[in-house]
């Protein structure tokens, strides 16, 4: 994790959850795992006595709680068990990350949260794969395909960051509607049939019909929320903070590092 994903999952907090500050909360953490040259991570900006938060991650490791066995069927992950999920430089990671989403989904509790951040740009970068960016028009997509409601998205096209503005954070706050049983047992099946397109043929035989909810979805104390703007808030707050001639100045030096780097780099090693 760099550090402008974190300071926006410190504006998500900030904003979304202020109101619950004093209410217990369960936080899943998802793609927790810090890794070698990283030291920074959602758990230290969500840190509170009265909230259990759980890191979970696709093998066992630092500021890993749950190693889940399959990536895209959260089994040791009850549905409906979470108040707030966090997931944070981890989509344009994961081969089929729409399958994702619908874990994010069937996991969290009726108006439970999910806070969601990914490059939409940058380098390549393997953790073991680097399949995807996403752009503006990504998650409001990803909300309504997983039947959650976007509260914000925001692409950080603006330099606003002294460092990391390659990767052009792309995040996203959803809130999931409190379901009837019908609505679970429609979560169910979304995550059913995501599943089974992960192969060439749809896998029909994993759609396992005992997973499909017996009664409505637990329903989480965090209350039905409204968009916040927390992200633009925060750009236009660090761009008051220095000239537009000294941002300008940081793009150009950037952007003669990445000269000079281009310049030492034998051709066939160059990834752009």
């Amino acid at each position: 994790m760099h550090a402008s994903a974190q300071d926006k999952a410190r504006i998500f907090r900030q904003a979304y959850l202020a109101d619950v500050e004093a209410t217990p909360l369960t936080l899943l953490d998802v793609g927790s795992a810090i890794v070698d040259g990283q030291s920074l991570s959602n758990r230290d900006v969500l840190q509170n006595p009265g909230w259990t938060l759980r890191g979970m991650d696709i093998e066992p490791g630092l500021n890993v709680d749950v190693a889940v066995a399959d990536p895209y069927h959260w089994s040791e992950i009850e549905s409906g068990s979470v108040d707030v999920v966090t997931c944070s430089e981890v989509f344009e990671h994961a081969e089929f990350f729409w399958i994702t989403i619908l874990e994010i989904a069937r996991v969290l509790k009726g108006n439970g949260l999910a806070f969601i951040t990914s490059p939409g740009g940058g380098p390549r970068h393997r953790f073991p794969v680097d399949c995807w960016r996403f752009y503006d028009d990504a998650f409001p997509a990803l909300a309504r395909y997983a039947g959650l409601n976007l509260l914000e998205a925001q692409v950080q096209w603006v330099p606003a960051y002294r460092k990391g503005i390659q990767w052009r954070d792309s995040s996203a706050v959803m809130q999931k509607p409190v379901r009837d049983l019908a609505g679970a047992r429609l979560d169910a099946a979304r995550g059913a049939i995501g599943r089974s397109l992960r192969g060439a043929e749809p896998a029909l035989d994993e759609i396992d019909l005992s997973r499909f909810p017996q009664e409505p979805c637990p329903t989480s104390p965090i209350p039905v929320q409204s968009g916040k703007n927390a992200f633009a808030a925060r750009e236009a707050e660090l761009l008051a903070g220095s000239s537009v001639a000294l941002r300008k100045a940081r793009l150009v030096l950037r952007q003669l590092r990445e000269i000079r780097r281009i310049i030492a780099t034998p051709i066939r090693d160059l990834h752009l």
